[in-house]
């Protein structure tokens, strides 16, 4: 056959393809919509994997970018201290160049830019921005004399900022700020493309951080990049050696401090990847689903058109030729699928974007581009392929003969019911697996809003109120008197503010604490010692969150007194006692009173700094409700920034009043961050929650999908028996044994199903552990609830079928053709 012969039969095919699609527009409709609902759900999360996982982080050669995290027991991995960034960057040569920034944000009161604002910032050094190849937007990135004491208080604002604060003026450039009352001059403003600490405002340099030379506090994570040649591995064991030495030299400090160096990616990406993984391995099995379904009206339909066939074949038409026709047709409708998908997937990707939790604004920056729309592609073809494989390989096994004589009956061959039983059976078994992956999600969200956050949180209102706070420099210089006695000052101001809100009305009592629990990020934390207890001959000291409340905070958060006493105002002299959690007291005073014993917070110091216990409280969820309980120290003595507020009313309401009383304080002090506890308990919950209803929705649709793939083969099988229900009712048979006869296959056909699904699902849930909580991955509940879900809706969707099939007229159903 010549290329224009060729050419010629395709557009036969197309031609004829496009007819018989609106011949049957009922047929067209419902097969075109069920696999834009596939393509779609495949198209919308592929978006977000492309986004997240697959596409390269806007920065120079990104494959070469590693960064160095310290573990430690009781830790998560988390940065270095800065005095070995010092050291690893002079003496490390794995790496071509190194920068680091600071993992953790500090808050600073803003003036000099119209009204005061209370924004985030942190530290970089000058080596980040060279070594990540980023140029500033604007003006130019720190110099390398500025990551020196006194090289200059300068600053770089956050594409962001700059454009929601000065309004993407250039001329920001050389204007100065004032930080907590401490003057810094703008140098210059990062691209949009700079994605570390998405949520900073304002960029400062090295020495913000306190001193250069610290080898205890761990706050610096590190970004370099590998020399050519050099790899990952390579840089790993090189850096391990150079921890070593660390430890060789500060054996106090450095004791149980591991290495790692992974590959630099987006914090999103790492906290995403298993969710989308799962997410995406649904929606394949929804677009399985969808192409079963439309194989399944193709071979019905098909199978009302065996006389054309056959009288085609008869008349010369070679079966090649047939198969192609039916491809066509297949691949027509994916096509059109796929078109109608990808406006589903703009809607959804647009869903996806408005329920995702704050910390996910990655989800932000989704679209659709070139890769998806050629995933996009191959999904249709694919789906066209599988769509339209079966019913054209099924054209070929026919009995002419058989069919010529039949007439218009269409086929009532057992092969052709094995083929559409054999697929409902996949429906079934595809639909299972994210039925009980949902189950299993639900039932661990249900179980992780059963956990009690250690606190009442209804009718609470916090606020942020903070005073600009002494730089580290000077803060360092503070003689420990010095210390105490501004921590009494500091404690004196706030208490004046609580006075003010609970002369409130509506207002049951109010405290402060230094940082909110069920908290994202590491802020606050100290190893420390118990008198009388040796060190661990691994030299790895226990390490405990550190807060700093007001006298009244565990009554206001109705957090319960276990024992001994609670802080009070005369504590503030001394500022040496300490109210410990109930974890603590467990693990370390097991069989003792821990009421009066003593520990030390400075351990790592030539002085000690013994704190008294004096009370015992219960447990508190400080990173989510689904983090391991931490041990907890209270002390009092100093500003605690969050204010909070427990009211006899709608505590939003409340907000205005308390803003008001507080200026009356101090009119220059920002109150930001108004939130309830009941909302920071919801968004602690949102990522697991954002799963599970993603999850939950495509379970859903699978379930729909299967159902009417049942309802689609019992509605044909119906059909395709009536003259037998006709014969079988003229001799005796009731109309109930017809609607058992109809119920019964398809229970047979669902209990096959949902057996080779639950086995396919106790394979596929285990990767589902990490996303769980208090549910096990074989959970027999979930599997047994969901399979029983899955029996009654393939049952209801038999029994509109079967209910025809009692209501055949013998007489009509004989001379039925």
């Amino acid at each position: 056959m010549s290329s224009g012969d060729w050419i010629s039969d395709v557009v036969d095919d197309l031609r004829l393809g496009f007819r018989m699609l609106r011949k049957n527009p009922g047929f067209t409709a419902i097969a075109v919509l069920t696999l834009a609902l596939g393509i779609g759900a495949n198209t919308a999360i592929f978006s977000v994997v492309e986004n997240v996982l697959l596409r390269a982080l806007p920065y120079d050669h990104p494959e070469s970018l590693v960064e160095i995290k310290n573990p430690y027991p009781g830790f998560q991995a988390v940065g270095i201290s800065p005095g070995d960034f010092t050291d690893w960057q002079r003496e490390a040569k794995s790496f071509s160049s190194m920068g680091a920034y600071g993992e953790i944000s500090q808050g600073f009161n803003v003036t000099g830019t119209g009204e005061p604002e209370r924004v985030q910032a942190t530290i970089a050094s000058a080596g980040l921005f060279s070594t990540l190849g980023i140029r500033a937007q604007v003006g130019r990135t720190f110099l390398q004399e500025e990551d020196k004491p006194g090289g200059g208080d300068v600053a770089l604002l956050s594409h962001a900022y700059w454009q929601r604060r000065f309004g993407a003026d250039p001329a920001v450039v050389g204007r100065e700020i004032a930080l907590d009352g401490r003057k810094v001059r703008i140098v210059g403003v990062l691209p949009a493309t700079f994605q570390i600490f998405r949520s900073m405002e304002l960029w400062l340099p090295m020495p913000y951080y306190g001193p250069l030379d610290d080898h205890i506090h761990h706050g610096i994570g590190p970004i370099a990049r590998l020399r050519p040649g050099v790899s990952r591995e390579q840089a790993a064991a090189e850096v391990e050696m150079l921890n070593r030495q660390e430890t060789a030299a500060y054996p106090d400090s450095h004791h149980g401090w591991g290495t790692q160096v992974v590959a630099l990616e987006d914090p999103s990406a790492a906290q995403l990847r298993r969710t989308l993984l799962v997410l995406f391995g649904a929606v394949g099995l929804v677009l399985l689903i969808a192409c079963a379904n439309i194989a399944n009206l193709l071979l019905a339909r098909n199978a009302a058109r065996n006389r054309e066939m056959a009288l085609r074949t008869a008349l010369g038409a070679e079966p090649g030729r047939l198969m192609r026709q039916l491809l066509t047709e297949g691949m027509l409708l994916a096509l059109c699928g796929g078109a109608a998908g990808l406006l589903l997937a703009l809607v959804g990707i647009r869903t996806l974007a408005a329920l995702a939790p704050p910390e996910l604004t990655i989800l932000q920056d989704t679209h659709i581009n070139l890769r998806v729309l050629l995933f996009t592609l191959s999904m249709c073809v694919v789906s066209g392929i599988f769509c339209g494989l079966l019913p054209a390989l099924r054209a070929r096994i026919r009995d002419l003969n058989n069919i010529l004589k039949q007439g218009s009956k269409g086929s009532g061959a057992p092969g052709s019911h094995r083929l559409h039983n054999a697929l409902v059976v996949c429906e079934i078994a595809l639909a299972l697996m994210p039925l009980i992956g949902a189950g299993l999600l639900l039932r661990s969200f249900q179980h992780l809003l059963d956990v009690s956050p250690g606190f009442q949180p209804n009718h609470m209102l916090s606020l942020q109120v903070t005073q600009p706070a002494l730089a580290p420099d000077e803060a360092a210089k503070l003689t420990p008197e010095q210390g105490i006695e501004l921590g009494k000052k500091q404690s004196l101001q706030f208490d004046q503010i609580i006075e003010q809100v609970n002369a409130l009305p509506g207002v049951k009592a109010a405290g402060g604490i230094s940082t909110l629990p069920l908290a994202t990020e590491l802020r606050e934390a100290s190893r420390f010692l118990i008198e009388g207890q040796a060190i661990p001959a691994n030299g790895v000291r226990p390490v405990s969150q550190v807060r700093t409340v007001t006298p009244g905070y565990f009554s206001m958060m109705q957090i319960p007194l276990l024992r001994g006493r609670l802080l009070t105002r005369d504590d503030w002299s001394t500022q040496d006692k300490i109210v410990i959690n109930e974890s603590l007291a467990q693990r370390f005073f097991a069989n003792q009173d821990p009421v009066g014993r003593r520990l030390n917070f400075c351990s790592l110091d030539p002085k000690p700094c013994w704190t008294t216990i004096v009370g015992v409280v219960g447990n508190v969820h400080q990173f989510g409700l689904d983090a391991e309980l931490t041990y907890d120290s209270y002390f009092v003595g100093g500003w605690t920034k969050h204010l909070l507020v427990r009211t006899t009313q709608e505590p939003s309401t409340t907000a205005a009043a308390v803003t008001e009383a507080v200026h009356r304080i101090d009119p220059t002090l920002p109150v930001t961050e108004v939130t309830t506890l009941d909302g920071l308990l919801s968004r602690s919950v949102s990522p697991r929650r954002f799963s599970t209803v993603l999850i939950a929705v495509l379970a859903g649709l699978a379930l729909i999908l299967s159902a009417v793939g049942i309802y689609g083969v019992m509605s044909y099988t119906v059909g395709q028996r009536t003259q037998e229900i006709g014969i079988r009712m003229a001799l005796g048979a009731r109309p109930a044994n017809m609607l058992a006869l109809i119920l019964g296959r398809g229970a047979r056909l669902a209990f096959v199903g949902i057996a080779v699904g639950l086995l396919g699902s106790f394979a596929l849930t285990r990767f589902l552990s990490s996303l769980l909580f208090g549910v096990g991955a074989a959970d027999p509940l979930t599997f047994c609830a969901v399979a029983l879900l899955l029996l009654a809706v393939a049952l209801a969707a038999c029994y509109v079928p079967a209910r025809r099939a009692m209501k055949v007229d013998p007489m009509v159903a004989l001379r039925y053709e």
